[in-house]
């Protein structure tokens, strides 16, 4: 039978009430969509865009004058708040100080978009800005109301509105020790809705400036909350015994030698769901009940690297003729192939990857009679709402999801497992349970980037045009990553993954091209992972690039620009942009290299990265000392914040470049802690300069992931001008510099 979703409308201000969220202020009413799933419907992360007038139910005027912004992203460190902090800003024209900008529970506004995907600024910058225009607009009726003026003589002022004989009404003088609420029909028309943000960036105040965020000193000094610090009444700890291998069964365990340890309140085992959890009074004895249990498991197929490698072998689906996908098709392939003056081949791979974030994911659950209370860090706490109801067999209205900011996400924190078995433990032993997990469990029970491997053929004309592009490629599919696999293999066929094939067509004009995908499901579990398949297409893309400018004798800036067509404006100037501020062109000393390269980030972003790569002899490392990055990502509402996001996404590429891999051995994650998966040192991090390149009257556009894609084929460009050897395998290591496909 098929399954319906029922949507029904709530009101805020009931909303609130009925969650138990209520404070005096000026709020103005509205309605939200809040799908209300059938109970054998699983849990789905919280995927739709957010309406423009949403943005009514994130923002409430305080009695004392300050905003409470209830900012609709989780924060990792990517400072979205803060820039939609300056938004709320602009239009109520008032300073940071007057923002409180608060990461709202489950139980405060409804839910809103998970944040993944650099839509944080790209996505809520509308309502944002339309919530607080409303919002402004409310009390500046207030203002009529108290003056007995028409609303049209109450002009703006700073933290409120100026009167025609200069008389000043501040928003505290306006708002009531009581609870007001605005109704849903006193909101302004788009078209008399003034809109302080949509104005020149030369007349704005509080957008375009170098705002510090607001919880930075709280970071540094060691006083702000993570999920791991949260404390609750006579709380105990939890611990989980995942399986050891992909697909392991749970065969049988000693449970009465961890109960008799002292201070274990007990242990939990359901074979159905190949669960162990234990339950103990001190976070110091679970090791040893751990070690007690003796868990024996069963492996069916302990796949190696190998293994994993054979079936995502790229040339042995084009030897089969074997790809289910044709992304693109257009042109004569054939012809253009015999009559190009060049032409190349390349094979391009790229590893498996690990979010390896600094904080490992703890929750602490308390499943109470009338509620269910959790304090996690996620990057979409009503899928963690959802899931947890789904696990205790309760309404998702019943629980209540505390969200705290996130040691680092890289798409890799949209559940929290660790949640999930605090909940579960929870309602067994009537205790609010804390579950931690360590480095290990992050690396073996989190999911992955996946594999991917290229090959292109693509040749130039005599008057170095790109002649033809065939490009074929095999790697997992990402946003249905984590689908069981026989759904999974179904959808496979029936669509190619968005994040698997995100930036895999080239911005340049080739009127003779094909591209070609194959989807293989492995044990490996996949999902989100920086920029998804982003970064891997780009490298294959533009190293190729660089491959055709070189054997057609053109220098590659000049072989990108010539080969762009005229509307891809934005990305010729962006790489116009770096290539001025590195002095693209300047000779390099002996056993050095640039490389160039570009990409735009989910048809929004264009950024241009250029490196300076030096091959140390002496200590056996390849070493980016210098990079430079143009980036337009349209308006800029605080640019250091997206400088620093910038920089972020070049250390990572350089570390994606150069360093990170996972590997399978024995049917598991060989690297388990940061002694094997190594990021990039700080000592080994290149010096950055960033360029913003912004057109007059652009909307903002990602930037979160959007420097990141050039990175890696800028540095595989470096490489081969410092050693005429060609990289086509990521990561490039010393010893790895000669390629054997060179």
């Amino acid at each position: 039978m098929k399954q319906r979703i029922e949507t029904k409308k709530i009101n805020r201000r009931l909303f609130l009430k009925k969650t138990g969220w209520i404070a005096a202020g000026l709020t103005v009413a509205a309605y939200a969509s809040y799908p209300v799933m059938r109970a054998k419907l699983p849990a789905f992360p919280t995927l739709d865009a957010p309406n423009t007038q949403d943005g009514v139910l994130w923002l409430q005027a305080m009695a004392d004058g300050r905003i409470r912004f209830f900012c609709p992203r989780m924060e990792m460190g990517q400072g979205a708040g803060l820039g939609l902090s300056q938004v709320v800003a602009e239009e109520l024209n008032i300073d940071q100080a007057d923002i409180e900008c608060i990461l709202p529970d489950t139980d405060q506004v409804p839910p809103f978009q998970m944040t993944v995907g650099s839509q944080s600024i790209a996505n809520f910058f509308d309502p944002v800005s339309w919530g607080a225009a409303q919002l402004r607009e409310a009390l500046r009726r207030l203002g009529a109301e108290k003056s007995d003026l028409p609303a049209d003589q109450i002009k703006d002022g700073r933290a409120g509105f100026v009167l025609p004989d200069g008389t000043t009404l501040r928003y505290s003088d306006l708002v009531p020790d009581t609870e007001v609420i605005v109704s849903e029909d006193q909101l302004l028309p788009d078209d008399t809705l003034p809109r302080l943000a949509l104005k020149s960036a030369k007349n704005h105040k509080a957008i375009g400036q170098d705002w510090r965020h607001h919880e930075l000193e709280a970071i540094v000094t060691g006083q702000m909350t993570y999920a791991r610090d949260v404390q609750v009444p006579d709380m105990a700890f939890g611990a989980v015994i995942y399986p050891p291998g992909f697909g392991a069964k749970l065969l049988s365990a000693d449970t009465n030698k961890a109960r008799a340890i002292p201070g274990i309140i007990g242990v939990e085992i359901d074979k159905g769901d190949d669960f162990i959890g234990l339950v103990a009074e001190s976070p110091f004895i679970l090791g040893a009940a751990i070690e007690a249990l003796n868990a024996q498991w069963k492996i069916d197929e302990t796949l190696d690297q190998g293994q994993i490698d054979s079936r995502l072998d790229v040339e042995k689906f084009r030897s089969d003729d074997n790809f289910a996908h044709t992304l693109w098709s257009s042109g004569d392939l054939g012809t253009a192939q015999r009559h190009a003056k060049h032409r190349v081949t390349g094979r391009y791979d790229t590893p498996f990857a690990a979010h390896a974030a600094i904080e490992p994911r703890s929750g602490v659950v308390w499943v109470k009679e009338d509620k269910i209370e959790v304090w996690c860090s996620t990057q979409d706490p009503y899928f963690v709402q959802n899931r947890v109801a789904k696990i205790l067999g309760r309404e998702a209205e019943d629980v209540v999801v505390h969200t705290h900011r996130i040691g680092g996400g890289f798409g890799g924190r949209v559940p929290c497992q660790a949640s999930e078995a605090a909940a579960r433990l929870s309602a067994i032993f009537n205790r609010a349970v804390r579950v931690q997990w360590d480095r290990e469990n992050e690396f073996q029970n989190n999911y992955f980037q996946p594999k991917f491997a290229h090959y292109i053929e693509a040749g130039v004309t005599s008057d170095g045009k790109i002649s033809h592009w065939d490009h074929d490629f095999v790697s997992s599919s990402i946003l249905t990553g984590t689908v069981p696999s026989l759904v999974g293999k179904a959808i496979d066929i029936a669509t190619p993954d968005d994040g698997t094939i995100r930036g895999i067509v080239p911005q340049y004009d080739i009127s003779n091209r094909r591209i070609r995908y194959a989807a293989v499901r492995t044990p490996v579990p996949i999902n989100a992972w920086r920029g998804l398949g982003s970064a891997p297409n780009a490298f294959a893309i533009e190293s190729m690039m660089d491959e055709l400018a070189f054997i057609a004798g053109i220098d590659p800036l000049q072989f990108r620009l010539q080969n762009l067509p005229l509307s891809s404006d934005r990305l010729a100037n962006v790489l116009r942009e770096v290539a001025e501020i590195s002095d693209w062109g300047r000779p390099s000393p002996p056993e050095t290299g640039r490389g160039l390269a570009c990409a735009v980030y989910k048809d929004e972003t264009a950024a241009a990265v250029v490196v300076d790569i030096q091959i140390d002899h002496t200590t056996r490392a390849v070493r980016v000392t210098k990079a430079w990055c143009a980036q337009d990502c349209g308006l800029v509402l605080n640019p250091h914040q997206v400088e620093s996001q910038i920089m972020g996404n070049i250390i990572w590429g350089c570390s994606m470049s150069l360093k990170e891999q996972i590997t399978i051995a024995a049917g598991r994650i060989d690297e388990d802690n940061f002694h094997m998966y190594e990021p990039l040192r700080q000592e080994s991090a290149p010096e950055v300069k960033v360029a913003l390149v912004v057109p007059a009257d652009t909307a903002p556009s990602a930037v979160g992931e959007a420097a990141l894609p050039p990175v890696p084929a800028a540095i595989a460009n470096g490489v081969f001008a410092a050693t005429g050897q060609r990289n086509r395998h990521l990561p490039m290591t010393y010893e790895s510099r000669f390629d054997e496909t060179g």
